[in-house]
């Protein structure tokens, strides 16, 4: 390949080289490539001449494509424009794929939405007196319809503002301090930390506020629960459980970090390990994956076979539920705990450590109580790791509040 730098024809110099390409690519013409030299591409051109079958016009064709690419000048400019041109064939096709990869990731996060909001709702106050998942998901279509499914989406789409700016501000001091590279890839421990702790609690009341949401009467909206729920206003009434409509106060009124944050201390851990457990899920399938792959034809078929049912993405969908099922099932348990005081009029109790509310739940509901919900987060799982699937380089990037 010649070397590629600036050098500019002149007026009657550039109409020559336009004259010389109208005959087509002097590389396909003269069956060489980009990447040879001046004694391999005249080499190809005294073949081809030599052969007496060539028309003139066929000779005057190959000797046009050869002036192209024996003359610096208007090699140069070709090559620069061939590259240029590839680069930008390269450009459309990967923003046309990333178009395509976003457009499926967005529908199957779309199909995962209603699953996951089933799943928080199996464990609300308000639907104890439902036996199974197909009543519920029968009486929310019936008092909702498809919206029903779809609760807070809104709110949640809303509130990427909050951690939007929230990248925006540590960049900034990163900045500050003389760093050149993202915070996400800087190696400074102290930085890491204020990342991800700054990430956990402006994440996590959004968390609380979409889980009290959810679990709450479909009568209610955003502004109600964080009145209602997290202010507490109107406390020793139910009327708004009741579907009367609750006199106009501001939503900053007498607002309570205490109920905003209410179990972060327990709920934060509990999702961290979640996240934790879905990445060495993630991890190990992957590693069997390649593991059966290197040693393909001389693996046991008892190994080979029961890996491909392992590893596949409805597998590891529901090996990740199953392991992470009882976490999510307590960590539901303390927006429902905010919801339930409300109903029944009393004051929210002092959250309780999980480990203690597991014992309760296992001595009062039995050990099918945590995994209740199972099928619509198993439903979650699997349309969240197709969405993975349309960006490769995402597939283990589990975050903590899904």
């Amino acid at each position: 390949m010649s070397e590629i730098k600036q050098n500019p024809l002149n007026e009657s110099e550039a109409i020559e080289l336009e004259t010389l390409l109208k005959a087509g690519d002097p590389y396909t013409i003269l069956g060489s490539s980009i990447y040879e030299n001046k004694k391999d591409i005249e080499k190809k051109y005294l073949n081809l001449i030599s052969d007496e079958s060539k028309t003139n016009q066929e000779i005057k064709i190959i000797e046009n494509a050869y002036k192209v690419l024996i003359t610096d000048k208007y090699r140069n400019v070709y090559d620069e424009y061939l590259v240029r041109n590839d680069i930008n064939k390269k450009q459309m096709s990967e923003t046309l794929e990333n178009i395509k990869s976003g457009f499926l990731s967005t529908i199957c996060r779309l199909i995962a939405i209603p699953f996951q909001n089933v799943s928080i709702l199996a464990n609300s106050p308000f639907s104890i007196s439902i036996r199974d998942t197909n009543q519920m998901v029968k009486t929310l279509y019936s008092l909702k319809g498809i919206r029903g499914f779809y609760r807070g989406m809104k709110f949640n789409t809303s509130s990427l503002s909050i951690e939007f700016t929230r990248a925006i501000i540590l960049e900034f001091i990163n900045k500050l301090i003389g760093s050149n590279s993202k915070v996400s890839e800087n190696n400074d421990i102290v930085l890491s930390f204020v990342d991800q702790f700054t990430h956990l609690i402006t994440a996590y009341p959004v968390k609380m506020i979409l889980d009290c949401l959810i679990l709450s009467p479909l009568s209610m909206n955003v502004f109600d629960v964080i009145k209602t729920f997290i202010n507490r206003l109107d406390s020793n009434s139910g009327s708004m459980i009741r579907g009367d409509i609750i006199k106009s106060h501001s939503v900053f009124d007498s607002f309570s970090f205490k109920n905003l944050y209410y179990g972060a201390i327990y709920v934060i851990p509990l999702m961290i390990a979640s996240q934790q457990i879905r990445r060495f899920v993630n991890y190990s399938t992957e590693k069997l994956k390649n593991y059966v792959q290197e040693n393909n034809d001389t693996i046991s078929p008892f190994i080979k076979y029961p890996s491909y049912l392992l590893t596949n993405v409805v597998s590891t969908s529901l090996i990740k539920s199953a392991l992470i099922a009882p976490l999510y099932v307590l960590s539901t348990c303390y927006p429902s705990q905010l919801v339930s005081s409300y109903i029944q009029g009393v004051e929210v109790p002092e959250a309780i450590n999980p480990i203690s509310l597991a014992i309760q739940l296992y001595r009062h509901m039995g050990l099918l109580y945590f995994y209740k919900g199972f099928i619509p987060m198993t439903g979650f799982r699997l349309f969240e790791s197709f969405s993975r699937l349309c960006f490769p380089n995402t597939t283990n990037n589990e975050v903590v509040f899904e």
